[in-house]
């Protein structure tokens, strides 16, 4: 049975992906922070279900703890032949008003800790089992506006270092990154202004949460494919905002 390490599977996207990993035969390792007790639920839901799931927690706002976590996971379970690199700080700030602290814990969660997470995961892989890493990025790494300024950031770095591993000529290890559209309703957006906007696209819809996990479990089992970025979000991409979607 293969496993899949999904971080930040607490909640909203991330338990999506674990649950559609779980129900398609991957031991799904669903790595939490503060979201301990949705965790522990999604953990009996799965298992109750008759599939496999374990729950390992890890603070990534200090990098220094993931060593130690992806040891014990290979301990535990062994190698990952999938990570979900999904966990995410998601605060606001804008140029002129930003948030060093905002900024710090963009880095260390989305930088850092997946940089430590691919480096530990790459000497673990082999020829004979190599490992798919899944990098959850946006669709505004492409398309820039300056709402949530270090939440940007953070995210623009990780798809710097997603390009970095898809043009390292390895064949232990295949990169992907995936850029989302409009998922959930952003910051203070209230559910009817999401509603209202969720579908101003190119293709007159944003993706569903189930489409991301459908999405991620296409690249992993299709290992013709090498590591690249696939955009999923109706065309959001395309179409140039001063703002973000959340605040027209």
């Amino acid at each position: 049975m293969p496993t899949a390490l999904v971080t930040g599977a607490g909640g909203r996207l991330g338990e999506v992906i674990a649950r559609h990993l779980a129900k398609n035969d991957y031991l799904v390792i669903a790595h939490v922070n503060k979201s301990r007790a949705p965790g522990k639920k999604l953990v009996q839901d799965i298992t109750r279900d008759g599939q496999q799931a374990a729950l390992v927690s890890c603070d990534f706002s200090k990098p220094a703890n993931v060593p130690g976590f992806f040891q014990e996971i290979i301990d535990q379970h062994g190698v990952p032949d999938l990570i979900v690199n999904n966990a995410s700080a998601f605060d606001y700030d804008f140029p002129g008003k930003a948030s060093h602290a905002a900024l710090s814990q963009s880095l260390a969660v989305h930088v850092e800790a997946p940089f430590l997470l691919m480096d530990l995961a790459y000497k673990a892989a082999s020829k004979k089992r190599p490992i798919t890493v899944v990098n959850i990025l946006d669709q505004k790494v492409v398309n820039l506006n300056p709402d949530y300024y270090s939440y940007t950031i953070g995210k623009c770095a990780l798809y710097a270092m997603t390009q970095l591993w898809q043009i390292n000529p390895t064949n232990k290890m295949r990169v992907f990154g995936i850029l989302p559209g409009l998922l959930f309703p952003s910051g203070k957006q209230t559910k009817k202004d999401f509603e209202r906007v969720r579908n101003d696209t190119l293709l007159g819809q944003n993706p569903s949460p189930q489409e991301i996990a459908d999405v991620i479990l296409l690249v992993a089992r299709t290992r013709s494919m090498p590591g690249q970025n696939l955009v999923v979000d109706g065309g959001e991409s395309l179409v140039p905002r001063a703002r973000d979607i959340a605040y027209e």
